[in-house]
């Protein structure tokens, strides 16, 4: 505006600062202006509605997001305190019209696009650049409080914030790209105020409310014409109001434009608004008291009157008007901590961050996703209510039901339950079965929470509905990962949300990648998941049977390369007995799967003397299980495995691998328990603790009921009564027993 030119009244505000929300609604009631302009995009009008809702409850956000990949957002989130909202409010109750001045959110989401791949470009820049500023805000934020928050009468806060805003941006430039962002904005900011004034109204009856950082370039500077508009990439873009919370609106969660301490400011929000700011730092005291005492500590009455003056006492010696967050805390530390911070944090971080939710009334839902979780839940019969619930479904078909679609709705809820548990929203959480594997039986908790609005709001980005949004994030999935088991990982969840066609796309890339080289523990692995999918199929109404092929070739590479990975040292052979028990049992639950080769293997890991003791150990205790090994073989190969001539410990950890499976069978043969009788008889004194340590690991798999068995067949051998060996077997390691175990040095050999 030229010298002496009638101008509009410029608001520069924090996004979410009690004293600026305070003084614009002073400004309001006490000028009355003719239109309000609020720094937010311009499309957000079509929203005044339901922002200015009596039933929307603050932290809650606008949400634009592009509607084609790729998906991009932005977030606009208010607090009950933010300078926007309140602006809003006040409007709407005073009769002023209301305008957002900011680029449309479209221009908005395609400068995004712009950014990112700037950022690419600067990566190493742009990290720079966040970790130099990433303290900024601290310091800007003790003093916007001290000098803005704390502004006496409308006309300081609003010199303030001038004199603000052009500080800041003569000490922050930005880089040239930064600045290009900034100056688009501000053109068009430009250009709405203009508008406003050459329509009619006048330039000083006029409010416009930003960000102090750009108020002082809107009162100059080309317009951002419809030329310059259309040359700005662009997206389509809609909009959805979701509920937030004061967590994510820190600024300690990464949000740029929040504050420290949310729950801190809506206390100095409310002593400003009741016009007694001094009267937050009691509240905010007390509060913090309650905090520490519900989590065991303690914190006396005396200790929060003496911590609130010694607060007072600090503003004071500050020259300030009452005390700031900073000073607060200090007094807390040193009165109701002890001079310890560590002793007041988890009560510090509740009293400053709080766990506030905002709400959204059902007509604030705006999102296809939303409206497809409705109609969802309409159809299944589904009810997510504040109160957690219990559901357990029956997937099996109800065949006394009258339609097919009655017949089969536990399994639907079913999909519908696990499509929202793999998009992360947490309206419904699984809970163990009864069924081993979980065939046909799933027990569900289903309750509506705030923060599950959030992410049901958030899966829009992904897809128009549920079931586009699981498609998407699937094939996301699918298409980032080459490693095996994770792809059949995705396979199951494609089955277990009932969706065929991914079923069918996960299946082609688990086929492709099942030709590579695979470790025995991804074979075991992923063959687990096959076998369980195979099993349940029929269950789930989902042919799985092009997956038998793929779990055939998978275990028949699991024979053929199974000796070679016993080449291992003992704790590779932890991991391994897993695996080789895991195959084991799909062969013993798949029947009909070629099984030749991986007996041939397990054979030959039973009979190999320059493989894994222990492992070799597991692979004669499965020939046991599988009646291929004879009484007159067991005998001699627990002779030989179990020999004075070989070093002591090779023996104990064979022995514990022979105990990995099925006590009971090696409990009733005699001819173990004689070898291990002659086998501790002839323990060499040197070798003694070293053998000790892995029988003791061997037996601390049997439960008491099994050690008195073996109590009872060990004792004959050494002419001793049951009762004397079983207290021995029996008996817990003392401390030092423990210590002693646990730090056994082999090198010492």
């Amino acid at each position: 505006m030229e010298s002496g030119e009638r101008a509009p009244v410029f608001v520069g505000i924090r996004h979410h600062s009690p004293a600026g929300a305070r003084f614009i609604r002073e400004l309001l009631r006490e000028r009355r202006p003719a239109c309000v302009l609020i720094e937010a995009p311009a499309d957000f009008e079509s929203l005044i509605d339901r922002l200015a809702d009596p039933e929307l409850k603050p932290p809650f956000a606008v949400m634009a997001y592009t509607t084609e990949a790729p998906v991009r957002s932005v977030l606009y989130p208010f607090a009950v305190y933010s300078p926007e909202y309140r602006a809003l409010l006040a409007a709407r109750e005073l009769g002023i019209p209301v305008a957002f001045c900011d680029l449309p959110s479209s221009y908005m989401l395609g400068l995004q696009g712009a950014v990112e791949r700037y950022l690419d470009r600067k990566r190493d820049e742009a990290a720079e650049k966040e970790t130099e500023s990433a303290a900024e805000p601290d310091d800007m934020e003790g003093f916007w409080e001290r000098y803005l928050e704390q502004s006496p009468t409308l006309e300081d806060y609003l010199e303030r914030s001038r004199i603000f805003g052009e500080e800041v941006r003569a000490a922050m430039p930005g880089e040239r790209f930064e600045q290009a962002h900034n100056a688009v904005r501000e053109a068009y900011m430009r250009r709405v105020i203009a508008e406003k004034i050459a329509a009619g109204i006048p330039a000083d009856r006029l409010v416009v409310l930003t960000g102090a950082f750009h108020t002082p370039a809107l009162s100059a500077g080309e317009l951002l014409d419809d030329a310059a508009l259309q040359k700005l990439p662009q997206c389509k873009a809609e909009l959805t109001l979701m509920p937030y919370s004061y967590r994510r609106l820190s600024s300690r969660s990464g949000y740029a434009a929040g504050n420290l301490a949310p729950a801190y400011y809506e206390l100095l929000w409310e002593a400003l608004a009741a016009g007694k700011p001094e009267s937050h730092a009691a509240r905010y005291l007390s509060a913090l008291a309650v905090h520490i005492r519900e989590r065991g500590g303690l914190v006396s009455s005396a200790e929060v009157l003496e911590a609130t003056l010694l607060a007072e006492s600090l503003t004071r010696l500050r020259e300030g008007v009452y005390p700031t967050h900073e000073e607060l805390k200090d007094a807390a530390v040193t009165c109701m901590g002890h001079g310890s911070f560590g002793e007041i944090a988890e009560g510090l971080a509740l009293t400053d961050i709080g766990t506030k939710i905002g709400e959204v009334p059902r007509s604030g839902l705006l999102t296809s996703i939303q409206r497809d979780f409705a109609d969802q839940c309409a159809d299944l019969k589904l009810n997510f209510g504040p109160v957690a619930e219990k559901l357990r479904l029956d997937l099996r078909e109800n065949r006394r039901a009258k339609s097919e679609k009655s017949a089969f709705l536990q399994l639907r809820r079913s999909f519908f339950l696990q499509r929202l548990r793999l998009l992360g929203i947490g309206f419904a959480a699984l809970q163990g079965s009864k069924q081993q594997d979980a065939s046909w039986e799933e027990n569900w908790v289903l309750s509506r929470t705030p923060e599950a609005e959030m992410q049901l709001a958030e899966a829009v980005l992904k897809g128009d509905t549920i079931a586009h949004a699981v498609s998407f994030d699937l094939q996301e999935k699918l298409t980032a990962t080459e490693q095996i088991a994770e792809i059949t990982e995705l396979l199951e969840s494609a089955f277990l949300c009932g969706m065929p066609e991914l079923l069918q796309a996960a299946v082609s890339r688990l086929d492709s990648a099942s030709i590579d080289e695979i470790s025995i523990e991804e074979i075991a692995r992923t063959a687990k998941i096959l076998s369980r999918m195979l099993q349940f199929g029929d269950v789930r109404q989902s042919d799985v049977s092009v997956l038998r092929p793929i779990l055939e070739r998978l275990l028949l590479r699991a024979g053929l390369t199974l000796t070679d990975a016993c080449f291992c040292d003992d704790e590779a052979a932890g991991h391994l007995a897993k695996s080789i028990e895991e195959i084991q049992r799909i062969f013993s639950v798949e029947k009909g799967l070629p099984s030749e080769k991986w007996e041939q293997a397990i054979r030959e890991l039973s009979r190999r003397d320059d493989l894994n003791a222990k492992l070799s150990g597991l692979a004669t205790a499965i020939r046991l299980d599988l009646g291929d090994l004879g009484e007159e073989e067991l005998s001699q190969e627990i002779s030989r495995r179990m020999s004075v001539g070989l070093r002591a410990e090779l023996g104990a950890l064979w022995f514990e691998g022979l105990s990995l499976r099925n006590h009971y069978a090696l409990i009733v043969r005699r001819v173990v328990w004689e070898s291990l009788s002659r086998y501790i008889d002839a323990i060499p004194e040197d070798c003694w603790q070293r053998a000790m340590v892995f029988l003791r690991r061997a037996f601390a798999t049997y439960t008491a009921g099994e050690k008195d068995m073996v109590a009872e067949n060990l004792a004959e051998f050494w002419g001793l009564q049951k009762e004397q060996v079983s207290e021995v077997l029996n008996a817990e390691l003392s401390r030092e027993e423990s210590q002693a175990l646990e730090s056994f040095d082999f090198d010492d050999f």
